[in-house]
């Protein structure tokens, strides 16, 4: 009986890793566009395209990046063509083109964005990633953007 439950317990867990590592969960990877480094605890937002002609409200999903800079996004059922990416924390700067980005050539290959803030570059992707950079603003960069608001 001890075996059975064993045997149970292992098939659920098995399937739960199967659905982790689902093909349709696109992953964003946030670089610094400085050094290369992952961001970590950075909300990233992507906004999926409506297939309705008249929809004010598109499909927009958030999550915070891990330590190696990854937010996991599963894909939605209507099986969107592009995808549009917005960094929603404070004080932290796009370093890529606001740009629709092609979702199958994210899945084929994966796909590193123009970093356009720095030299940081990197041509390592796996399939089902977007690379992306960004700048996390310092204080006194904070200040003196505030201070030539004036």
């Amino acid at each position: 009986m001890q075996f059975l439950k064993q045997i149970a317990a292992a098939s659920f867990l098995l399937a739960g890793f199967v659905h982790i590592a689902s093909a349709t969960d696109l992953k964003i990877v946030l670089l610094d566009s400085k050094t290369g480094r992952p961001m970590h605890s950075k909300l990233v937002c992507v906004v999926f395209p409506s297939t309705e002609p008249i929809v004010a409200n598109q499909a927009r999903m958030c999550s915070r990046t891990d330590g190696t800079g990854t937010a996991t996004f599963r894909l939605p059922d209507s099986d969107p063509q592009t995808v549009k990416v917005e960094l929603a924390t404070n004080n932290l700067e796009s370093c890529f083109r606001s740009q629709a980005y092609s979702i199958a050539e994210a899945m084929k290959d994966g796909l590193v964005a123009e970093n356009t803030c720095g030299d940081s570059t990197t041509d390592t992707t796996e399939t089902g990633e977007l690379v992306l950079y960004g700048h996390q603003k310092s204080v006194k960069e904070v200040l003196g953007t505030t201070r030539d608001e004036f």
